[in-house]
């Protein structure tokens, strides 16, 4: 299988990077490292906050299933039908895009995991050449240069992943507040429903954060391979 941030180095390797010093062999690298560690504890946090916000979208949401099993007596069922029609054409839809973006965060997120792994791999690699005296030094050196410059790529794939899932936690928030909320408590007050259901037809439900949440899921992908 082709790793695009694989592909990514190989193509550095073939620009002629200019050969470093041995003073200078990828210098702030083991700096970049240690910036990193400090990325993925901030990852494993945001990775918390969602599971936090998604536990307490699914209990908003199982307490509208239950409302909705057994309603109240004097609802408007006329206002009902409206409602249930505008989740299905409005929000039901917005939920799909929603976790289809998602999806496609994570998956960038494995293909940067899977780079990352295979190029370390391959830095270890030219290490061992190194010190068995089967590499030279030049070329040593611009394996772990272009491994530094690949590191920082990477670094910047997993901070749009975490600004990816940011998103997707607020809108998680966003859709229990603006829709599940309002929902269930319109059975005892009605007019919730009826500013909801205005609210609704204006068809931009979640669209505030939906627009740049889609926007970072593009940035959040792994660059092409320069043309072979």
């Amino acid at each position: 299988m082709r790793y695009r941030l694989l592909m990514l180095l190989l193509g550095v390797l073939g620009l002629g990077l200019p050969t470093p010093t041995h003073a200078t062999c990828g210098e702030g690298l083991e700096d970049l490292r240690r910036e990193l560690s400090g990325d993925e504890q901030g990852l494993r946090t945001t990775e918390q906050t969602v599971r936090a916000a998604k536990a307490e979208f699914l209990s908003r949401d199982a307490t509208l299933r239950e409302a909705m099993a057994q309603p109240p007596p004097g609802y408007d069922p006329a206002l009902a039908r409206r409602l249930v029609e505008l989740r299905r054409t409005e929000v039901e839809p917005k939920r799909a895009a929603l976790e289809r973006l998602r999806v496609q965060q994570e998956e960038a997120r494995q293909q940067w995991e899977r780079g990352h792994q295979l190029l370390y791999a391959q830095l270890v690699e030219a290490r061992t050449a190194f010190q068995a005296k089967t590499l030279s030094q030049a070329e040593y050196c611009r394996i772990r240069e272009a491994y530094r410059q690949a590191l920082s790529l990477y670094r910047q794939g997993i901070e749009q992943y975490r600004a990816g899932m940011d998103f997707y936690q607020q809108a998680l928030a966003a859709y229990g507040e603006r829709f599940l909320l309002p929902y269930t408590q319109g059975f005892q007050d009605q007019q919730q429903w009826v500013r909801l259901i205005g609210q609704l037809a204006r068809g931009d439900f979640l669209q505030d954060i939906l627009v740049p949440m889609t926007a970072n899921a593009v940035r959040s992908s792994p660059p092409q391979a320069p043309p072979e």
